[in-house]
């Protein structure tokens, strides 16, 4: 599968580091959970760049046959900081293999491979910080009930 160059691609990665989030200065980051299909939807319409490890080929792979992304695969890991432009960053979830201090192993059995389980996590960089959207939200909702409450009111 071939996605376009938009300038504002999604980044794919194993992990999140604080480096990746210390190019948007103050804003409101938001997490969901998602699916593949929601996943190459995303892909097609900003494109895709994918940030892993070399040792991390295999898991890639994996994930491109269990849920037919496309996704590239580096020959070497690329860094990126999440910004005004490039505000989508997609968190591939491992589990069932093991760990060590946390960190996946530079390697594993086609047993184990067999046993992990893979989840999707979107994460979303908005400019605007999460203390002004709540005031707007509560200015908006003030400006609302007024307006239902002249609509609807009795003349007597």
């Amino acid at each position: 599968m071939s996605y376009p160059k938009t300038g504002n691609e999604v980044y794919v990665s194993f992990n999140l580091s604080n480096t990746m989030l210390s190019g948007i200065g103050k804003g409101t980051i938001t997490r969901e959970d998602v699916s593949a299909d929601y996943l190459k939807n995303l892909f097609a319409q900003y494109g895709v760049v994918v940030s892993a490890k070399p040792e991390q080929r295999k898991l890639l792979e994996r994930v491109n046959e269990l849920y037919d992304l496309g996704l590239d695969i580096p020959e070497q890991l690329k860094v990126f900081q999440l910004s005004e432009k490039n505000r989508r960053l997609v968190i591939i979830t491992v589990q069932g293999l093991k760990r060590v201090g946390g960190s996946l192993l530079p390697s594993y059995t086609e047993e184990e491979f067999s046993e992990a389980t893979f989840g999707f996590v979107k994460y979303y960089v908005q400019s605007r910080h999460y203390d002004d959207l709540v005031k707007e939200n509560k200015r908006l909702k003030w400006e609302l009930d007024n307006q239902t409450e002249w609509r609807n009111r009795t003349d007597n």
